[in-house]
């Protein structure tokens, strides 16, 4: 009764199975998996996504072409030689100032399409806004384990 139904399943679960059952059984469920689709995940996102406990392919690719141009560069945590820890290199800094300044001609755009009414209501939401924000970042400087934030310095 692992999932609470009332069902009882260790007599199938022990039941003895012959050749021919196991091989029914092991093509039942790579059928299951082969069709299987959670629509929750966008394939074109699949390497943001934090629910594997061990990073994809493409976070490595992404870290390496990272540290290839010369933006990020990974050392050993010396507190921690199993683990790799990844920081800014200060060309990697310049094109954040770059990406930062790119979003703020693009913010300042739109900013520009609004009426003066909508900007006063902006305006007047900001405050709330901005304790939101730090709060949230105030909920965020330690990870679930107990490890300091690597960030906390930026």
């Amino acid at each position: 009764m692992a999932r609470n139904d009332g069902v009882d399943r260790t007599t199938v679960r022990n039941q003895p199975r012959t050749e021919s059952n196991i091989a029914d059984a092991e093509a039942h469920n790579e059928r299951q998996k082969a069709c299987y689709r959670n629509e929750d995940i966008v394939p074109e996102r699949s390497h943001l996504n934090i629910h594997f406990k061990t990073p994809s392919g493409s976070y490595q690719e992404m870290f390496r072409q990272m540290e290839q141009d010369g933006l990020v560069e990974r050392f050993a945590d010396p507190a921690d030689r199993r683990k790799t820890l990844v920081r800014f290199t200060p060309k990697g800094y310049e094109a954040c100032r770059q990406c930062e300044a790119a979003l703020g001609d693009y913010f300042s755009s739109v900013m520009a399409r609004l009426e003066p009414e909508q900007l006063a209501q902006m305006e007047a939401l900001r405050g709330a806004l901005m304790e939101a924000i730090l709060a949230e970042n105030a909920a965020r400087t330690t990870k679930p384990k107990g490890e300091p934030n690597h960030d906390k310095d930026l």
